[in-house]
């Protein structure tokens, strides 16, 4: 598998953040808990770089389809994820899942790999480590 996506999380080593260890008190939405926090001077603390969900997913999860990239959904996860997912908060597993590093490059015609909903649920949100 391309290394595109797991080399994002390489530039983890930003100079104006500092990265910091989540308390109990952070948030346990699942794009939190899954992201490296951040502190950033006259921001705040910031969830960013999502970790590597790339080698918990297997080749092929049985359920799963591909789609096709429409005019319409061009840079538009958020509106694929609700097609399929019936919320558009899961297109960050449509870019672990497709290798994808910059969401606003989607071209018309590309194929994703669109893994089942229960599959997410319970092995990448909930059972993740």
């Amino acid at each position: 598998m391309n290394d595109g996506y797991n080399q994002r999380l390489e530039f983890a080593d930003l100079n104006y953040g500092e990265k910091i260890n989540p308390t109990q008190n952070d948030s346990k939405h699942h794009m939190a808990v899954n992201s490296d926090l951040y502190k950033f001077k006259n921001v705040g603390v910031l969830p960013l770089f999502l970790r590597n969900f790339v080698d918990a997913i297997p080749d092929y999860i049985e359920g799963e389809e591909l789609y096709r990239v429409k005019e319409n959904d061009v840079n538009r996860l958020d509106l694929i994820s609700w097609k399929y997912y019936k919320t558009p908060e899961l297109f960050w597993v449509i870019m672990a899942v497709n290798n994808i590093v910059d969401p606003f490059n989607i071209e018309e015609g590309k194929v994703l790999r669109m893994i089942p909903k229960d599959y997410i649920e319970y092995n990448l949100i909930r059972y993740y480590k």
